[in-house]
């Protein structure tokens, strides 16, 4: 898959290699009015609730009655965050994937070529050419905000950066379709037809390396897609 030798590329290339620093809380708070910080969450507002993210009782895997819209307010876009620039090199993460994927060479901004300006994309999401460069985003396969609500608060700070920056879990897609998808899982959102059998396979699998509990009607829709695919 084309994914798997860009994302060996990157790796070889250190791309991966995120410093210290990045796992260092950024002082933000979420819509909580806390942050999580190693194993514990910290409350700096009044009202802020505690999250039942270590609690002793919660099991490993979450049930069919688990209400995953009762983490949103706990997430924190500074314990994912995957725009900087590690290598400082001056190009953020989507610069590096705008310049590493695209078909012909890109042209920037300015002399420096911190950002880039043209180029030429296949979006697998839609199908659609796109020649401008700021007419696409990052997209997170698994998005952020699904992670966080099904297991992935329970993680270290050291894991969720490395998801939140793992190639495999990355597309450059039109922004409009970006809005489209959301936070939706495979039951609510999917891609042209044509990429179906290759999202379904990447959900799968990004789902298992992570250990990530996928949504019954997600992993139903994603076995449907896949047995299809194999028909």
């Amino acid at each position: 898959m084309r994914n798997t030798v860009f994302a060996q590329y990157l790796i070889s290339a250190g791309f991966l290699i995120l410093p210290a620093l990045a796992f260092s809380h950024g002082g933000n708070l979420d819509q909580n009015g806390g942050h999580y910080y190693g194993r514990s969450y910290h409350c700096h507002l009044s009202g802020c609730e505690m999250p039942d993210t270590f609690n002793i009782g919660r099991s490993r895997r979450d049930s069919l009655l688990t209400n995953h819209r009762d983490r949103e307010k706990f997430f924190n876009t500074d314990d994912w965050d995957f725009e900087i620039d590690y290598d400082n090199d001056c190009q953020s993460t989507r610069q590096e994937m705008l310049i590493l994927t695209s078909r012909t060479e890109v042209k920037y901004t300015n002399p420096r070529n911190c950002v880039v300006r043209t180029g030429e994309w296949l979006d697998e999401y839609t199908g659609k050419i796109f020649k401008v460069a700021v007419q696409m985003d990052l997209d997170h396969v698994i998005p952020l905000m699904y992670a966080h609500t099904h297991g992935g608060d329970r993680w270290q700070a050291e894991k969720k950066m490395q998801f939140a920056n793992d190639p495999l879990n990355m597309m450059l897609v039109d922004k409009r379709e970006i809005r489209k998808k959301s936070d939706r899982g495979p039951d609510r959102y999917l891609p042209r037809e044509e990429f179906q059998c290759a999202y379904a396979g990447m959900w799968e699998s990004i789902a298992k390396t992570y250990d990530l509990t996928i949504e019954a009607r997600d992993r139903n829709r994603i076995r449907k897609i896949l047995d299809d695919c194999s028909d």
